[in-house]
């Protein structure tokens, strides 16, 4: 099995759910990060934190980090949260034995501090499950946010190192292929996260 699995699909189609409930308690034992979404009582998407992954295990003590907030207009996003705390994050992960990257493929990849601490963490030998955004609709969220074409640019490059990457497969979590992406999840959990 190869050592990095990403989930991808539309939102809501549950990768961030499937990694969780597969992981079970042993994401008490990750490094990396996990995004926490805060939705209104319809579904839409207000306001997103970065977490350490351990806290999706329901470890306490952390305090989320809000990094987007689409409550208002126009929408506001923090990418000093990235620039300090995600590099920090993504620093760490490497004392784990195995970690979560939930999700990638944003706009934080407008930052030069996080997109190296990340092209750092991907070559490295960690084992890493994770949460890869759908190209089309990070890429609307970043038109949203009123960001540069660059972004869009750098989740391109993001998806083709993934690609080429060896120590990488990419599974879709949408329509026929769900069961078999379950299935390559478990067994990369048996291997990795036990």
């Amino acid at each position: 099995m190869k050592k990095h699995l990403f989930l991808t699909g539309p939102a809501g189609c549950g990768k961030s759910e499937a990694i969780r409930r597969v992981l079970g308690s042993a994401l008490q034992g990750a490094g990396g990060i996990v995004t926490e979404n805060e939705r209104d009582e319809k579904g839409a998407l207000l306001r997103c934190s970065l977490l350490p992954a351990a806290a999706a295990a329901g470890v306490e003590g952390f305090e989320a980090l809000p990094y987007l907030d689409l409550s208002g207009q126009p929408p506001r996003h923090d990418n000093e949260v990235f620039r300090t705390d995600g590099v920090r994050l993504l620093q760490e992960a490497a004392w784990y034995p195995f970690s979560v990257l939930d999700a990638l493929g944003g706009f934080e990849l407008l930052i030069p501090q996080y997109r190296q601490a990340l092209a750092d963490f991907l070559s490295s030998e960690q084992p890493l499950v994770g949460v890869l955004l759908n190209r089309k609709e990070a890429e609307a969220m970043c038109r949203r946010l009123g960001l540069s074409e660059r972004v869009e640019m750098n989740i391109d490059q993001l998806w083709k190192a993934l690609k080429a990457d060896p120590d990488t497969i990419i599974a879709d979590l949408s329509g026929l292929t769900r069961h078999r992406t379950l299935r390559l999840l478990e067994q990369w959990a048996e291997e990795y996260a036990r």
